[in-house]
């Protein structure tokens, strides 16, 4: 059997290929659409970020990695996000995505980035080092008739690209509750609005208007067979009432003859906790998959972050020398004073008193998990003495949410 090898696409032939893998993989889903996509409008994306895996001269595999920032607090992270991961059944279980993904993190690592995510099937990224860390999915459904009416003077209109620089204001100002979220620039909201795409599928949109001034947006698609409106993304000015919105919403739907509503927002949105208040349903949301490719790097930006709650909590005058066992190696963390002044990698370190199962611990730095329920969880996990108030401070759960930049 011949080979498989590396390759980046250089012809429009090499890009044929990569979308005939991408039907061959995938069948009735149109994922050839969704690459295609990205691949010509995508404004920071170029041939660097496709890889491929052929045999002799047939492609027989390949991913893409699509950029972006995410935000922890007030630092930024460089993220790549692995996307539209397709084998050709023939070649399937044949150590392909080993290379893929060794490739995928070797110019992750060239190119500064400091984590690598994806929304993929569960279970079959764990090889390669990913983690459950971010929430992702979440489900929100109502009958309409459970939502009162509200009769208000919003009227709804066609969202347009002179909309876009307010509707990112409000956009802003919902991820403002969120640990870790995404940051969308201007390009990437006028590529979503060219394609009508938002995280890869169709969407439609509507503005909301109140004596003649732009007050809120939300984008949706609709489900005729189960007559559903189903809100991707909503904004809105501060001062509509969560009331105002449902009503509007609601009339809007039953103009198009729908007796059901669903969200994808969080369940911690004032929209969803207000629906939920009425009866709706919620699901157990799925979560994006998170490697962190360098500790270390990583610990050292969160500084800002890291010192910020320290200055906030009891500890704000705290000094320590912090060794964080990753078992494999440490992180020697030294802080005078609350701030943190130097953090450093060493091996063969013995102090044991704060173990922390490396892969586990992306789901505390990001706020997914808390240390004590870490600790239920992994038996290689665990901080003992008097430190855990500290570490708590550090890394508090709270939820995260990652609004599509693409």
């Amino acid at each position: 059997m011949k080979e498989y090898t590396f390759a980046k696409p250089e012809t429009d032939e090499d890009f044929e290929a990569l979308y005939k893998v991408m039907d061959v993989a995938f069948g009735d889903e149109d994922v050839r659409s969704i690459t295609r996509r990205f691949v010509e409008h995508h404004p920071d994306m170029n041939r660097e970020h496709i890889f491929m895996v052929k045999q002799e001269d047939r492609a027989v595999a390949g991913l893409l990695l699509i950029p972006q920032v995410w935000r922890l607090g007030e630092v930024k992270l460089k993220v790549a996000e692995m996307g539209c991961v397709g084998t050709d059944p023939e070649h399937r279980r044949k150590g392909v995505q080993w290379i893929l993904n060794d490739e995928f993190d070797k110019y992750a690592i060239e190119q500064g980035f400091d984590l690598c995510v994806l929304a993929g099937i569960p279970y079959f990224y764990r090889q390669f080092g990913y983690q459950y860390a971010v929430e992702l999915d979440y489900s929100t459904e109502i009958n309409l008739g459970k939502i009162p009416d509200n009769e208000t003077e919003i009227r709804v209109e066609d969202f347009t690209e002179e909309h876009i620089e307010k509707a990112d204001i409000f956009l802003r100002r919902a991820q403002e509750g969120y640990l870790v979220h995404s940051v969308r620039t201007e390009d990437i909201w006028e590529m979503q609005q060219k394609t009508g795409t938002y995280g890869g599928e169709p969407f439609k949109a509507v503005s909301l208007h109140l004596s003649g001034e732009f007050v809120g947006y939300y984008r949706y698609v609709v489900d005729k067979e189960k007559r559903t409106l189903y809100i991707k993304e909503l904004g809105v000015d501060e001062n509509v009432s969560v009331g105002d919105l449902t009503g509007v919403i609601k009339k809007h739907a039953s103009k198009m003859g729908l007796t059901e509503l669903k969200t994808g927002l969080p369940h911690q949105d004032e929209v969803n906790k207000y629906l939920i208040s009425l009866g709706a349903k919620t699901n157990k949301p799925y979560t994006w998959q998170v490697k962190i490719l360098d500790l270390t790097n990583f610990l050292t930006k969160l500084i800002p972050v890291l010192e910020h709650r320290i200055e906030d909590s009891e500890f704000k005058s705290v000094s320590k020398d912090l060794t964080m066992n990753f078992w494999k190696f440490a992180v020697s963390m030294k802080i005078e004073e609350g701030k943190i002044v130097s953090i450093e990698k060493v091996h063969g370190e013995k102090d044991r008193t704060i173990g922390l199962n490396p892969y586990a611990f992306i789901k505390l730095a990001l706020g997914y998990k808390s240390r004590v329920e870490l600790e239920e969880m992994y038996s290689d996990f665990w901080v003992r003495g008097e430190l855990g108030g500290l570490i708590d401070v550090m890394f508090p759960k709270q939820p995260g949410y990652i609004h599509y930049c693409y």
